[in-house]
């Protein structure tokens, strides 16, 4: 049997029933659809039908760039977790029609990652199959953030914010809104691990380990920027960019003084 054919067809097959099924659960016109928006509904659907084909993946793992700046990207990191590796054209070979490149990494359970792999996973990883066993195996391969890298994670969230302005397409600008402010918050979560030398990326332990007063100005970050703007979609709708622009502030001094307190 020629396997990467097979998956191929099976792909086609669920292809249509799947997209079908999308459309239903959203009632979104397929025409008013973006070319993201549709390649993202394309990349759910070839990864069910490669978990067809290998009914031993754990978790299909989309990171990088093109989670949180899906604009620039130009192309599609993934990182497969599965009990059993098959032909690696297998992998390769499903996500080969979509527009965009895909690059694919294929694991088993316990096979180490590379530091910035398992940073960029655990932190930005979003979970397109199973359960996200991998992104908790991830925290234990990641390097201690910097300083400057939470920083850096600001732009970032620029980055997003200006997606959100050009966007003209509704659904979009409210999904770059609150990437934008999530990634606010991970820009504080990131000071936060710095500032405690530490790997674990759970932002409730860190809440607690953190001394006063930043224990506080974090879980009003938490709860604002990730849970409330991100999470929930509730951020100021009337006035969303001198929303973004106040916290930014407050985040960009939040990691200031983190920085001059470890100093």
């Amino acid at each position: 049997m020629n396997l990467p054919l097979t998956v191929g067809v099976l792909a086609r097959k669920e292809s249509q029933l799947l997209y079908n099924e999308f459309l239903k659960l959203t009632f979104v016109s397929e025409k008013h659809m973006t070319g993201g928006s549709r390649q993202q509904v394309r990349l759910h659907q070839l990864c069910r039908a490669l978990k067809e084909a290998d009914p031993d993946i754990i978790d299909i793992i989309q990171f990088g760039s093109s989670v949180y700046a899906p604009d620039l990207a130009r192309d599609i990191d993934l990182l497969i977790t599965t009990h059993s590796k098959k032909d690696e054209d297998l992998y390769w070979d499903v996500f080969s029609e979509l527009d965009v490149g895909v690059d694919v990494l294929v694991r088993t359970p316990g096979q180490p990652m590379g530091q910035d792999i398992a940073t960029s996973v655990r932190l930005m990883g979003k979970v397109l199959i199973g359960d996200g066993e991998t992104l908790k195996e991830a925290e234990a391969y990641m390097s201690v953030p910097t300083f400057d890298r939470a920083r850096k994670s600001l732009e970032t969230a620029d980055t997003n914010l200006t997606a959100a302005q050009k966007s003209k397409d509704e659904i979009l600008q409210d999904e770059y809104y609150k990437l934008a402010f999530n990634r606010l918050f991970d820009s504080a979560r990131l000071a936060v691990m710095a500032f405690l030398n530490t790997e674990n990326s759970r932002w409730g332990q860190l809440r607690k380990a953190l001394p006063k007063p930043y224990n506080e100005q974090f879980r009003r970050i938490i709860n604002t920027l990730h849970i409330q703007y991100s999470y929930d979609g509730n951020y100021p709708k009337d006035d969303p960019n001198g929303a973004f622009v106040q916290w930014r502030q407050k985040v960009e001094r939040f990691i200031e003084s983190l920085e001059q307190k470890a100093n």
